[in-house]
């Protein structure tokens, strides 16, 4: 992983962190809310969250990796 990947990384997972604590969940964070976070962070162009490459994924699946690997949703 780059440094630009790792940095980027730690930028979703803080981002992801202040966005749930808005969020109604009933029990933990899943697949689905994780989409919809993306989607919102998508809409709101937020340039440095999701300005890194990526190769044979979209990104979204590469946040959706990130969360999960940090125990964020689960599987």
């Amino acid at each position: 992983m780059t440094s630009h990947h790792r940095e980027a990384r730690q930028a979703v997972v803080r981002e992801w962190d202040r966005w749930i604590k808005t969020q109604p969940l009933d029990g933990k964070a899943c697949a689905r809310d994780a989409r919809r976070f993306f989607l919102e962070i998508k809409a709101r162009r937020e340039p440095t969250l999701l300005d890194f490459r990526s190769s044979d994924e979209d990104k979204w699946q590469i946040v959706n990796q990130w969360l999960m690997a940090e125990k964020r949703i689960s599987s």
